[in-house]
């Protein structure tokens, strides 16, 4: 339930803070009154709401049993610190099931909040102020409630052999198109044993729209599943995203930038309302977007793109094997050392250093923009030469930044707040002229992780977990992983190593291995 490595250290502080203020009398730390000590029952009996495990703390009926007086006191004290903590904070650290999860972890103040609530504030409502309040947030919550009180069995498609299509016909196709009348997405009758038609065949792709499948029309096996998903997988799919709603900050910018990597998008904020909506690329699955936060403060129009280590060796071999389809490609060789560009065909490759980079240009990996937010990731958003395959319902084709549609679009909306208006961030692009623009009003850009999310009208949207996550922490929210931080890992090693006993073997002379250094971090598409 506690993540948080200092909550020993808190509590003992709120112990001996009581102690001090009980001898002035001040309010908050009186005893608890019956009505406190309900309304705390109150805020536990609706934990579960929240996807919290009621079993993680007191049920509130022998939390109401206990007489009067001190023990009480400490007991109820102890339970309100307990459920505070999950709901302000979240019950799982994001960093001890994701080492590179860098979004900003929000301080809440606790005992003052605690003191308030005993001073007037109320318990139940100081509780239920600590969730977060986004719209999503209590849409979820909702879901959950209508979910848990129904709790329908879902009508399952058989398994078999290949994937249901047009024409196919027999017991599973029936049973696919009763599912999809269940779920709302057909209506009407249909006579037993009718055939796959292009009705089914539409709601079979409504169903993989909504769920961020391959949109074919064909019921296959990653079909199926999603399909056959009964409420207690779709009950822990909301819990795990509540987790993550509470693990977030409750303000994310007056003016921000919001990509959901599992829902292939990205959202442009202001004021509380959604401005824009763009779609976007992911990370495939071996070189996945990190989960972060950071502020934008730069946009290049027309921008070079510096290849890293892994992406820039295949033009390195290029420019030694056939130079003229890669200088034809929009590469140049650059001197390392020098940092001057190089004629291919008069390059050192025995005695010198070389990298590649690809001017602006219609074949630039970069395509017409990218929006920096300087991170340990070295991962930002950007335009791509492949438009083309923004059509896939399944996006995840970068190599671990996020691609934007409709990146022209953007960038008017960025700099409109620098006060650019849009025929000028048209000529800027038109120019062709590598533009790098600092911007005074640095634009906060959420990289999030949400496989269930609550559409215009509301309602709830369940979707494809593409990076695996949801089971993890389905995990971890009944057993929390312990945080240990990369700097007492590295202690702990340390000590380790000192504590063994040299080894007796010397290496022959010559044969040590050779150390390189790792070469320096720079941006990957």
């Amino acid at each position: 339930m506690v993540w948080r490595n200092w909550i020993a250290g808190l509590t003992l502080l709120i112990w001996l803070c009581a102690s001090q203020a009980q001898a002035t009398g001040r309010n908050w730390t009186a005893r608890w009154t019956d009505a406190e000590v309900d309304a705390l029952g109150y805020a536990l009996a609706e934990a579960w709401t929240h996807g919290l495990d009621p079993s993680a703390y007191p049920h509130p009926d022998a939390l109401r049993a206990l007489p009067y007086g001190e023990s009480r006191d400490e007991r109820a004290r102890a339970v309100w610190f307990a459920l505070a903590e999950d709901l302000a904070f979240g019950v799982v650290d994001p960093r001890a099931l994701d080492p590179d999860w860098t979004a900003p972890i929000e301080d809440v103040d606790l005992l003052t909040v605690y003191a308030e609530a005993r001073e007037g504030a109320g318990i139940y409502e100081s509780l239920e102020a600590l969730a977060p309040s986004h719209p999503d947030y209590q849409a979820l919550r909702a879901e959950l409630v209508r979910r848990m009180a129904l709790q329908d069995a879902p009508i399952r498609v058989p398994p078999g052999e290949g994937a249901l299509s047009l024409g196919d016909a027999g017991p599973r196709v029936d049973a696919l198109r009763a599912r999809l009348r269940q779920l709302g997405l057909l209506s009407g009758e249909t006579a037993p044993g009718a055939p796959f038609d292009a009705r089914l065949e539409s709601a079979v792709i409504r169903f993989q729209t909504r769920h961020n499948l391959a949109a074919d029309g064909e019921a296959g096996a990653s079909t199926l599943s999603e399909l056959n998903a009964g409420d207690a997988r779709r009950i822990n799919q909301i819990r795990v995203n509540l987790e993550r709603w509470r693990w977030l900050p409750s303000e994310l910018g007056a003016r921000h930038i919001r990509v959901n990597i599992a829902d292939y998008g990205l959202e442009a904020w202001e004021n509380g309302e959604v401005v824009r909506t763009h779609e976007v690329m992911i990370g495939r699955r071996y070189s996945r977007t990190p989960i972060f936060s950071e502020d934008m403060s730069i946009i290049e129009i027309n921008p070079y793109w510096l290849t890293p280590t892994s992406l820039g060796s295949r033009w390195l071999r290029s420019f030694r094997t056939n130079p003229a389809y890669a200088l034809s490609q929009g590469y140049r060789l650059v001197d390392l050392d020098t940092g001057a560009r190089t004629n291919p065909y008069e390059a050192d490759w025995a005695n010198r250093r070389y990298r590649v980079i690809q001017v602006p240009g219609p074949n630039n990996a970069m395509g017409r923009v990218k929006f920096l937010f300087p991170n340990v990731h070295n991962v930002y958003i950007h335009d791509t030469p492949h438009r083309e395959l923004f059509a896939n319902a399944q996006r995840d084709d970068s190599s671990g930044c996020v691609r934007v549609q409709n990146p022209e679009d953007l960038a008017i909306w960025i700099l409109a707040g620098e006060g650019w208006s849009a025929q000028e961030v048209v000529r800027a692009f038109d120019s062709g002229q590598t533009r790098r623009i600092r911007l005074r009003y640095v634009v906060p850009v959420h990289i999030l992780y949400f496989t269930a999310v609550s559409d215009e009208l509301g309602r709830i949207r369940f979707i494809h977990d593409v990076y695996d996550r949801d089971a993890a922490l389905v995990a971890a929210l009944s057993d929390p992983p312990l945080y240990i931080p990369p700097e007492q890992r590295q202690a702990e090693a340390d000590e380790e190593v000192e504590g063994e006993p040299e080894s007796e073997l010397e290496a022959e002379p010559g044969t040590e291995p050779e150390y390189e250094p790792e070469p320096g971090a720079v941006p990957s598409p």
